[in-house]
């Protein structure tokens, strides 16, 4: 029963583990919308975005 345990215990923290990972590599890919809006605008948050077009 012991070494059952061990391989529960080990499986939930691969899990977590795992999920901290994807999270982390997850959040180094994409971009935050202030990134992506201050990019595409020149900086200047007040000016909407070039894609959105004009009236």
């Amino acid at each position: 029963m012991v070494p059952f345990r061990y391989l529960l215990i080990s499986a939930v923290l691969a899990a977590v583990l795992a999920a901290i990972g994807v999270t982390a590599v997850m959040a180094a890919l994409n971009p935050t919308a202030t990134e992506v809006a201050g990019s595409v605008t020149g900086n200047d948050p007040l000016v909407p975005p070039e894609f959105y077009g004009t009236r």
